[in-house]
């Protein structure tokens, strides 16, 4: 199961207020998930997740908005995925690697700001969905690109 390491201050910022360690233990079992560590010096809380079936969890990013919605009551509006007007960007693949890697997919993302934590989070996300979905980076392969 995947244990990630999120940063505490990341985690109230996304959350919108600084959670008591009480309601970090009662609600961290929405995600399936209890607090295994603590860095005291850094705040970074590492966190083992009991389920492999939603790896939209595997980031404070997504704790967070689960955390939201059960403090709002209600599923907060995700504007983030749409389809662009215009021109679409390609993605080459070439000739012979249909064989390595026999599907591809890209997403492009625009008007965010990409912070130390936020790359942290990224890194870990892309690393723990090749480690587990891509059976150790034999049928996955991820990466970011700028």
């Amino acid at each position: 199961m995947p244990t990630i390491s999120i940063s505490r201050s990341d985690l109230d910022r996304l959350i919108g207020r600084r959670a008591t360690e009480k309601e970090l233990d009662a609600w961290l079992p929405l995600v399936k998930g209890e607090v295994k560590d603590v860095d005291a010096a850094t705040g970074a809380l590492k966190i083992e997740l009991q389920d492999s079936n939603r790896p939209d969890l595997w980031c404070v990013e997504g704790i967070a908005r689960q955390i939201r919605c059960k403090l709002k009551g209600a599923p907060g509006a995700y504007p983030y995925v749409k389809t662009g007007k215009g021109r679409r960007d390609q993605v080459l693949v070439e000739k012979g690697l249909e064989q390595v890697r026999p599907f591809v997919a890209a997403c492009k993302a625009r008007g965010c700001t990409v912070s130390e934590e936020v790359l942290t989070q990224l890194i870990q996300t892309q690393e723990k969905l090749a480690e587990i979905f891509g059976r150790q980076r034999r049928t996955v392969s991820i990466g970011l690109y700028r």
